[in-house]
């Protein structure tokens, strides 16, 4: 009956599909039959971009009026809301997505198709160095990526795209918008800039951002753990306040054979964690980064052009107490290039080639190194097939990644626990074969069902394998193992999808299965000798075992009024997981639970206003050394007026979030007990288009 309660929601999205689609054929307008969804295109998902109709994994894309809505100071809670991606929430300041329940390395965080360069895969407490408020959109693919983006893509990908290079000429004209928001639950106050021009030969674009918060309000106390203080203050999330500036220039120059462009982009921020420490913990940091973008559109060899990217980042975070001590400062130096090469064409097959590597050069210094210092290159190549027949698209790839790392000097005082050797100078080389299959079948018009066998092996990092240390911002003593072998996933996505008529909309389910799959697990508290640990930091260590997730997402629009300009939506949407360490039979930590929304939004030429209510339901699966989360609901609410004037467009917009004051806390953030999401809130802002 757990199961069968679980899985409601899903089976009620597909019989909403087949009852609304028989009544679309009855009586559908002639302005319902002409809504297409899911017809934009992802650029993330190969060489050749395709709609989301067109794919055989699960994807989703952030763009526009629903783009605008979403964004957050974090790429996390930006995400939060779409189905299948929850966040880490390590506070206001930090926070990653997280995929299907799979986060840290296991989600490849894209600045234009190349990796964020940073190190917010490491540690929740690091937030990526990339800005949401600068997208122009987001796209996310749901179950393994590898083929494309790496062994680290074995949970999915984010994109961010920022068009800080671009990739289309100008009119002669200046294009761009400027905005401004304030209030909120942290009293916000930011202002962004985003604007381009050029002609058919060179376009430029700049983007730029102030913004500045506040601790945060929450609706009672933050901390909730055993060890929590009676006099903690009410209604204030301590050591919650941001402060971050980012800014980007970039050009790109046009021919006739195809383009090359080029930006340099600084981004920095200091934010609190609020993990309840006195003096507070914050962090301060910095990145540095360069990119490089070209294609050739005309055919030579056996290929039909080349797309190219590169991209490098010198980054640095510190790690501070009572906001002015440095305890350890984090540095990446660290390069990423990838070349595609679309084959020509042969009958019904088309293909893709590719080649892919990066460079990282990371070292700590301080009183807390997590990590000795290490030099890490990998290496790839893949390929990518396709063959078209009938109302059949037939997919398939291989790729095969070798990876190295080289550690710098090793403290011989570092504590040894079973499985962890770690010496100056050695190096560890490891190799990972990945291959998948699917296929894209359309059964009638407007439908497509979309099915893929993903078979990944994901190459342990360097924090896995050789960590040994103390970690203030996440309160915790990590130690690696260093005989940590390839993380293996056998993965198998579903997905059917309507596109057109009075509903539209996705239904997904999958299944994972990991041979070795490696998380942090906590250890006795004398595990680690006081010498080493004088802070009692909660000892955890990287294992590996055998692991299984399944569940699925779901997302469904009903176009109820389509006419004159004027437009009411109905979005249900619901998703699940289960995550199971299968050696043991036991929870795996940091699961998202069952959750499930409506939300209503009308649409008119000056007007638009949406409300919508989501649940999270309780957690009450988990590890034995974490605690569960209650369920919560949350409503908001948005409007927003539009005046035009020429080429000029302004927007006044108001959004209210969690306007029931509901404390909520969320099962995937090592913070739970102590960081709830933010209360009540009220956000205004202003845009200008021109």
């Amino acid at each position: 009956m757990k199961y069968l309660s679980v899985f409601i929601p899903f089976f009620c999205t597909a019989t909403l599909f087949a009852t609304a689609s028989d009544a679309a054929g009855d009586s559908a307008t002639s302005d319902q039959e002409k809504i297409v969804k899911l017809d934009t295109l992802i650029i993330s998902a190969g060489p050749d971009a395709k709609s989301a109709f067109d794919l055989a994994q699960g994807t989703s894309v952030l763009i526009g009026d629903e783009l605008l809505r979403r964004q957050q100071m974090t790429l996390g809670e930006t995400l939060s809301a779409t189905p299948g991606v929850s966040s880490t929430y390590y506070g206001p300041g930090a926070s990653r997505p997280i995929i299907r329940g799979l986060g840290g390395d296991r989600v490849r965080v894209l600045a234009n198709s190349i990796g964020a360069l940073d190190a917010s895969n490491i540690s929740p407490d690091h937030n990526a160095v990339v800005e949401p408020l600068f997208a122009s959109r987001i796209e996310v693919l749901r179950g393994p990526a590898t083929l494309l983006y790496g062994s680290s893509a074995i949970g999915g990908v984010v994109n961010v795209i920022d068009n800080s290079i671009p990739d289309t000429g100008g009119d002669g004209r200046l294009h761009g918008a400027l905005e401004a928001r304030g209030f909120g639950p942290a009293s916000e106050r930011s202002g962004v800039l985003s604007a381009g021009g050029g002609n058919s030969r060179f376009a430029f674009h700049f983007n730029g951002l102030r913004e500045k918060t506040d601790d945060v309000h929450i609706p009672s106390i933050a901390r909730i753990d055993a060890d929590a203080p009676a006099d903690q203050p009410v209604g204030t999330l301590p050591s919650s306040s941001t402060d971050i500036s980012s800014g980007a220039l970039g050009g790109t120059a046009f021919w006739s054979g195809g383009r090359l462009g080029a930006a340099i982009s600084r981004y920095e921020t200091d934010y609190g964690v609020p993990t309840g420490d006195d003096p507070p913990t914050s962090i301060s940091m910095r990145q540095t980064r360069f990119d490089l973008a070209g294609d050739v559109t005309q055919p030579f060899g056996p290929f039909r052009g080349l797309h190219a990217k590169f991209g490098y980042g010198d980054y640095r975070h510190s790690e501070l107490s009572g906001g002015s001590t440095v305890n350890t400062t984090f540095r990446n130096r660290a390069w990423e290039g990838r070349i595609e090469l679309p084959i020509e064409q042969s009958g019904d097959f088309s293909g893709t080639v590719g080649l892919q590597a990066s460079h990282s050069n990371f070292s700590a210094v301080g009183e807390e190194v997590v990590t000795p210092p290490y030099v890490g290159t990998n290496g790839a190549v893949f390929l990518l097939e396709e063959l078209k027949r009938g109302k059949v698209t037939w997919q398939a790839g291989v790729r095969y990644e070798s990876q190295s790392v080289k550690l710098g000097e090793v403290d011989p005082t570092l504590p040894l626990l079973p499985g962890y050797t770690a010496a100056s100078n050695e190096s560890r080389t490891l190799g990972g074969f990945s291959s998948s299959g699917g296929f894209v079948y359309y059964p009638a018009k407007d439908y497509s069902i979309g099915a893929s066998l993903a078979y990944s092996e994901r190459l342990p990092t360097a924090q896995e394998l050789f960590s040994n240390g103390p970690h203030g911002g996440t309160g915790a003593y990590e130690v690696g193992t260093s005989n940590l072998s390839r993380e293996r996933s056998l993965g198998l996505d579903v997905s059917l999808r309507k596109r057109s008529g009075l509903v539209t909309g996705s239904l997904s389910l999958f299944l994972n299965r990991f041979r070795g799959y490696i998380f942090e697990q906590q250890l006795a508290p004398d595990a680690i000798p006081a010498a080493n640990n004088p802070d009692a930091l909660t000892p955890y260590q990287f294992i590996a075992k055998d692991a299984r997730f399944y569940g699925g997402e779901a997302e469904l629009e009903f176009h109820l009024y389509e006419q004159d300009e004027r437009h009411v939506h109905l979005e249900l949407m619901a998703d699940y997981v289960h995550a199971q360490q299968s050696t043991d039979d036991e929870p795996l930590p940091r699961i998202p639970p069952l959750r499930y929304g409506a939300a209503l939004r009308y649409e008119s030429p000056h007007w638009k206003a949406g409300a919508e209510i989501r649940h999270a339901a309780r957690q009450d699966r988990f590890t034995p050394t974490e605690g569960g989360t209650a369920g919560y609901t949350l409503l908001n609410v948005d409007i927003s007026y539009l005046v035009k004037n020429g080429a000029t467009e302004w927007e006044l917009y108001i959004r209210g979030n969690n306007l029931t004051d509901t404390s909520a806390r969320v099962s995937t953030s090592f913070l739970k007990d102590f960081a709830p999401l933010p209360g009540r809130g009220v956000l205004a802002g202003v845009r200008l288009f021109f």
